[in-house]
């Protein structure tokens, strides 16, 4: 995880509240001495709270406090006002302020065009993203323009719907090459399913617009992009762009003090919550599920940001989804805690969640167990980890928290499907936080979780490692000097691999070292065993020396075992060098 964090003010708590008052300090400045004043009711802190890894992670949650999917080192952090840091002391935890969160530009949902037909489409809040309104007009819109690939489905109604108080009904979006069978509510389906869900914490708005730009991404990829229409002509693709709408509608009329809605909008226990960061209405649906209901990780308090509702599966959001999930999938394991689904079960489901860069997956409720498929579950967790850039990945507890009653431990628990959980977005920096500036979305987010997204979809047909799965292939290295003539004829330096079964990874990893005094002549290409050409690079105008640089490249059409070679040519005069290394990492 991340090394350091940025911290407006770090202080101790001291005094009957939390600590000081925030007043007028540059970012990273030290701020009032500790004691030397309150801080004011309004600002929302994160506090850095000593909770090591098992007894007191777990104390610290079932006192209900809004900790946060983030820890450094032997630390969590909690979001909360001056209450919650006066509530951490009393309680013996040791805690500072870790930050102070920024209100952020927040106007009321709007849209450009006063169109009927444009309106709901384009309904935005916090700088642009999308309304509850918005994302199903966007399905709506993807099925009639694209209606030989997607097709929608409304699979329940939100809490506040069932009630006659509004509330939205609860939709899912099927995306596929359609043939006879495709997106039919059957476990029967011709193709593997990969299923994908976002703001089932409402709060957490990266993930509904992750969502959005999947969508989009798939239907007006297909035809086009090879990697998009092999994947679709092959899978089945389901989306819950918004998994808790009523929730969602909360913060999207949240004001300029933002409503860190996490939980439903239930109110039929605690409807006196004050509404405070800490303090909501609503069950916490990653909570809910009867897989170890009520264990670590959950809150009997019904304002309690974790609060795991009065029984299980008492929420239609949470029936809903199961329902959804049992017509799309086959039950492939046994009861046992290490049974193991076998090895020919396919589906993979992901649930999006922010923030703190981890990728998770079951057992959540304990660390005392390991399930039956962790070997497979650990090293598909380790290679999405890579492809967004080095996240933290391993079981809740090991690297986070103990959290029972989450859906991906349902997912696994009761039908033996492959199930993740995603925490999207830094500890610290510009784009850390539940409501980050709309542009980390392009910037940021989605060019890494795009590729992430890819290599879960294609896994959705063979995830545990039958017959077709190809083992881990370990890095292979040729660090033999190869020199490249100046202008002249291209030249390689091979790597032979064997002893490693099936194809190449999707995010296959070519590592380059040559010394050369005048970089921008050189082109690379990696050649596969059949003489397949990939290019690395291309000569440019870059007048820098040597080349160290490390490319990620598709060649999942390619089998492992053969001789690879990396092919360098100077294609202009006056410079000289030679392949120092080169690895492969298939």
């Amino acid at each position: 995880m991340k090394s350091t964090r940025r911290s407006l003010v770090t202080l101790a708590i001291a005094g009957a509240t939390a600590a000081a008052v925030i007043s007028g300090g540059a970012p990273g400045s030290a701020g009032p001495a500790p004691g030397a004043a309150v801080a004011q009711a309004g600002p929302t802190y994160v506090y850095k709270v000593r909770a090591p890894l098992g007894d007191t992670a777990q104390d610290l949650l079932k006192r209900g406090f809004d900790v946060l999917e983030q820890r450094e080192g032997d630390h969590l952090f909690v979001l909360g006002d001056a209450d919650t840091g006066a509530k951490l002391k009393a309680d013996g935890f040791t805690a500072v302020i870790d930050e102070v969160l920024p209100a952020p530009q927040w106007e009321p949902p709007a849209r450009k065009s006063q169109s009927v037909d444009a309106a709901a489409l384009e309904e935005t809040y916090y700088g642009g993203y999308r309304t509850v309104n918005a994302q199903y007009a966007h399905l709506d819109a993807v099925a009639s323009q694209h209606a030989n690939l997607a097709t929608v489905v409304d699979y329940g109604d939100s809490w506040k719907k069932t009630q006659g108080a509004g509330g939205y009904d609860l939709r899912a979006i099927c995306i596929t090459k359609k043939n006879a069978g495709d997106c039919a509510l059957s476990t029967s389906a011709p193709k593997p399913r990969f299923f994908v869900m976002g703001q089932l914490h409402a709060r957490e708005i990266t993930t509904g617009d992750v969502a959005y730009r999947w969508i989009d991404h798939l239907t007006q990829g297909y035809g086009t992009d090879a990697e998009v229409t092999a994947l679709l002509d092959t899978t089945e693709v389901w989306v819950v762009p918004i998994a808790n709408p009523d929730g969602v509608n909360i913060v999207q009329q949240g004001g300029n003090s933002p409503r860190y809605q996490r939980k439903n909008a239930n109110t039929t226990n605690g409807s006196g919550c004050s509404g405070t960061s800490a303090s909501h209405v609503g069950i916490d649906l990653n909570r809910n599920t009867d897989s170890h209901w009520g264990g670590d990780g959950t809150s009997a308090n019904p304002c309690d940001q974790t609060y795991k509702g009065p029984s299980a599966n008492s929420e239609v959001e949470t029936r809903a989804l199961q329902a959804l999930w049992r017509n799309l999938y086959k039950d492939r394991r046994g009861t046992g805690v290490t049974d193991a689904a076998p090895d020919d079960t396919t589906g993979l489901v992901v649930s999006m969640h922010s923030y703190s860069n981890l990728v998770l997956f079951p057992w959540g409720w304990t660390t005392q167990y390991k399930t039956g498929n962790d070997a497979p579950l650990r090293e598909m967790a380790r290679e999405m980890a890579r492809l967004a850039g080095g996240w933290q990945y391993g079981q809740p507890g090991e690297v986070l928290y103990n959290a029972a009653g989450a859906t991906d431990d349902w997912v696994y628990d009761d039908l033996g499907v492959a199930s993740y959980v995603w925490e999207i977005g830094p500890g610290s920096g510009a784009c850390s936080g539940f409501l980050p500036a709309y542009s980390c979305q392009s910037s940021t987010f989605w060019p890494k979780v795009k590729s992430m997204l890819l290599y879960s979809a294609k896994k959705a047909s063979n995830p545990y490692g039958g017959a077709n799965q190809p083992l881990p292939c370990p890095k292979a290295t040729n660090d033999g000097d190869v020199a490249i003539p100046d202008g002249g004829a291209a030249v390689s330096s091979t790597i032979t691999v064997s002893g490693c079964s099936g194809n190449a990874a999707p995010a296959t990893v070519v590592e380059v070292h040559v010394k050369h005094t005048y970089r921008g002549d050189l082109a690379l290409d990696l050649v596969a065993p059949d003489g397949s050409v990939y290019r690395l690079k291309s000569s440019s105008n870059d007048s820098a020396d040597d080349i160290d640089a490390t490319y990620t490249v598709d060649v999942s059409s390619e089998p492992r075992n053969g001789a690879w070679q990396l092919r360098a040519q100077d294609v202009f005069s006056a410079d000289s060098g030679y392949i120092d290394s080169w690895s492969l990492t298939l």
